[in-house]
């Protein structure tokens, strides 16, 4: 981000606390085992806001619904699947400036894009280690979120 855009993005996060973190679905599936350590692994992964996010539960509480899926393949074939489903809220402390600042597309993006993601991307860690390790596979680390 740019230093305008880091200012108002700054001054957006100073308008919000976060309240909670929820895993709402977890679901993982073995299709195959992993091969031996430092064998070439591929791992895709997506995410997606569900459909009105944020949606307002209360008047000042403003909840995120967020849905990533992640396939890990080896040699093309699809070895691990899972998905995870969270609510994620914030309480708005500065309705004013919230309102303001959320009207910006780019504020917008950059808070669930990169912000949210960053924020659930150790929970996904764990889910997918946890996922892996009780269906018997050996689990794969997710690299790092930038």
């Amino acid at each position: 981000m740019s230093g305008d855009i880091n200012e108002r993005f700054t001054s957006f996060l100073h308008t919000i606390q976060l309240q909670d973190i929820r895993p709402m679905e977890l679901h993982s599936k073995a299709s195959g085992s992993t091969p031996p350590q430092g064998s070439g692994l591929q791992l895709e992964w997506r995410y997606a806001f569900a459909k009105g996010d944020p949606i307002a539960s209360q008047l000042e509480i403003k909840v995120f619904r967020p849905k990533y899926e992640f396939n890990i393949k080896f040699n093309g074939s699809i070895i691990f699947e899972h998905t995870s489903k969270f609510i994620i809220s914030f309480k708005v402390i500065n309705a004013e400036a919230y309102e303001q600042l959320w009207a910006e597309e780019d504020l917008r993006k950059a808070f669930m894009e990169q912000q949210i993601q960053k924020t659930l991307w150790p929970l996904l860690r764990q889910h997918i280690h946890d996922g892996m390790s009780r269906l018997g596979l050996s689990p794969v680390t997710l690299p790092w979120v930038l």
